[in-house]
């Protein structure tokens, strides 16, 4: 078991001190997290690096990476794509929680509004009953998508973080 899978969240309010998200097909209570000294954030990516990325960059984006207080680990993968990345992003997803997707190059993560961005996910809804994402499977066994990046009305400074 992983680091977020043995969390005691009955330290936690769960009406104040986080959210309901999916994680590996299920609703869990995710406590807020917020920058990169979070000792969930830390625990959970120890976990995630425990994963065989050879051949993968994995880089930290996103809100936690901007010191905000967020629900999510954005996870941004990039490499040749090779037979395994769909397993291990699914893999990913289940040891906390990581919204992981992979891109061709770093340059289509950087910039703010405006930008219009192509990535890839190993599933193609956030669950089994959701609705499908708007997007396509390709032969690389990877779920692409286009969309204009939704700043949600914040300016990102921080560039990606290496992880690995």
């Amino acid at each position: 078991m992983g680091y977020f899978e043995n969390l005691n969240i009955d330290n936690y309010n769960l009406d104040t001190d986080g959210e309901v998200r999916y994680i590996d097909g299920a609703l869990r209570f995710v406590p807020w997290l917020e920058g990169i000294e979070d000792t969930i954030y830390k625990g959970c990516v120890e976990d995630l690096l425990a994963l065989d990325w050879t051949g993968y960059k994995l880089y930290l984006v996103g809100g936690l990476l901007e010191g905000w207080k967020t629900t999510d680990i954005d996870i941004c993968i990039t490499g040749d794509i090779g037979d395994n990345l769909s397993t291990l992003m699914e893999d990913a997803t289940k040891l906390g929680p990581f919204d992981v997707y992979y891109v061709k190059s770093l340059d289509e993560i950087k910039g703010n509004a405006n930008r219009i961005w192509e990535f890839a996910k190993h599933t193609d809804r956030r669950g089994v009953r959701a609705p499908r994402w708007h997007g396509q499977w390709k032969s690389d066994g990877l779920f692409w998508m286009t969309e204009k990046f939704n700043d949600k009305g914040r300016t990102y400074t921080k560039e990606p973080l290496a992880l690995n």
